[in-house]
């Protein structure tokens, strides 16, 4: 039922699988690092090291990156190359026990000091994923106590995604309305969600009801049979697969489902996949032993995070704090609370504060006429990061300070970032942020005008910046 003997086709595939994964994380990173973190950049990984530098040997701790080494542009392409690589390799089949380890501290060391840009929750929930199918490589056959440790992170991943909605008291989500609105507010939408946010309300209410039931109630199916886990694998597939079909969520929905491949038993498999999975000898006692303790201590972490997401004590936050700069462990939830409405920040340059022209990121919402994209799992970074800006003030947001400044200066680097620069010659004397409230349009006027969206000016995000104000 739960034995790991059982999956021995999935788990020798898994590795190839994850490799997958991390080739879109690292090699969609290659074109936006230098933009991003370089010299250039909106956030240089050499000034946010400087920055904590007086932490002495501490910083190798609550900073785990190797760019303490160096944080030149060079390394910054060398160290994304080299997991794009290493990637591809892992995926063709290469020793995971040797690629593992160093995707792991690549992925790491990105993360680590990737600021604002690397701080969405499948950059951790990678890391812990890698971590346990690492141990789960070891040996032959699967360590039962990391097996387990797999098994409950994929649990915990749904159960609080689910729990998150509800935990927050966000009425939405408990009236089941809740995807009514996200399909127009969602930080990156795609064609396809237009049309779906046109059907009706019950739809929505029983799309949101469904979700409920497979990230709350689906996931105690993986503690049954086969068959069972079979169709708990069904479900997650389908949820992932509706989630990708109406969205841009990175390599999200592509690492759940890989993840969710370990329900299928051997039974499902074998036709297909037999041949490829040779058996292994046992491995030496001792080695196993080492990994069974490794597997107890990572399925008590597990443990501590699910208690401590629903009875935080101060014990357990303790103990989770000890690991948190590694990523072993980790909290999730996503949209917790649901946005109910679409503000957009618009940027603007002009050289004499008159008349004024629009730069244009490459996948946000811009134009009303220009179809939303279905661009994952490339993830356009400074375009996610942007969805964030309305729900702060723009004294709060430094690392769109110093976007407007790299504006004003007219670095090349973080020009590429964009899919218009209004000013290729030279960059404008002055810029400024506009904030728009964005709507779908409904499909007479999408029909008459080709428009997907109509948008309101709101007011000003930020004050008019020249470059000598923009560099106090």
């Amino acid at each position: 039922m739960f034995d790991p003997s059982s999956y021995h086709i999935i788990i020798a595939l898994f590795p190839r699988l994850l490799g997958a994964v991390y080739f879109f994380a690292f090699g969609a990173f290659i074109f936006q690092v230098k933009g991003l973190l370089g010299r250039e950049g909106i956030l240089p990984i050499e000034q946010y090291l400087r920055y904590y530098s007086h932490l002495g040997k501490k910083r190798f701790y609550y900073i785990p990156t190797l760019f303490w080494l160096d944080a030149s542009d060079k390394t910054l392409y060398l160290v994304v190359a080299a997991g794009t690589i290493l990637s591809l390799l892992l995926f063709l089949g290469f020793t995971p026990l040797l690629i593992f380890p160093l995707l792991y501290i690549l992925h790491l060391s990105v993360v680590s000091a990737g600021q604002d840009f690397l701080s969405f929750g499948w950059e951790m929930f990678t890391l812990e994923i890698t971590c346990n199918t690492f141990f789960l490589s070891m040996t032959s056959p699967p360590n039962l106590f990391v097996w387990v440790s797999i098994n409950l992170l994929l649990l915990r991943f749904h159960f609080q995604g689910g729990a998150s909605k509800l935990l927050s008291e966000d009425k939405t989500w408990r009236n089941l309305t809740a995807l009514k609105y996200h399909y127009q507010t969602q930080p990156l939408p795609n064609a396809q969600a237009w049309y779906i946010y046109k059907l009706p309300l019950w739809f929505h209410k029983l799309s949101t009801a469904i979700m409920f039931l497979i990230e709350l109630i689906v996931p105690l199916g993986m503690f049954g049979n086969e068959e069972m886990r079979f169709w708990v694998f069904i479900c997650f597939a389908g949820l992932q697969g509706m989630i990708w079909f109406t969205g841009n969520f990175s390599y999200l929905n592509y690492l759940t489902l890989v993840l969710s491949t370990l329900l299928l038993s051997d039974t499902y498999l074998q036709a297909i996949f037999g041949s490829w999975v040779k058996e292994s000898s046992p491995s030496p006692p001792l080695l196993d032993g080492f990994v069974s303790v490794v597997g107890i201590v990572l399925i008590a972490l597990q443990l501590i995070s699910l208690w401590n997401y629903f009875l935080p004590q101060a014990r357990c936050k303790k103990i989770l704090a000890w690991f948190q700069p590694f990523h072993i462990v980790n909290r999730y939830g996503i949209f917790a609370v649901m946005t109910t409405r679409r503000d957009e920040i618009i940027i603007e340059g002009s050289d004499d504060g008159i008349h004024w022209q629009e730069y244009l990121f490459r996948y946000k919402p811009s134009e009303i006429t220009r179809r939303p994209r279905r661009i994952s799992p490339y993830q356009p970074r400074i375009d996610w990061q942007a969805w964030f800006l309305p729900f702060s003030d723009f004294e709060s947001e430094s690392w769109f300070h110093n976007f407007l400044l790299r504006l004003l200066q007219g670095s090349s680097a973080v020009l590429k970032l964009l899919r218009h620069n209004p000013f290729p010659d030279k960059p404008p004397k002055y810029v400024r942020a506009l904030l728009y409230a964005y709507e779908y349009s409904d499909a007479d006027t999408k029909k008459k005008t080709g428009a997907w969206w109509k948008r309101e000016l709101l007011g000003a995000y930020s004050p008019t910046l020249s470059l000598k104000h923009a560099e106090k």
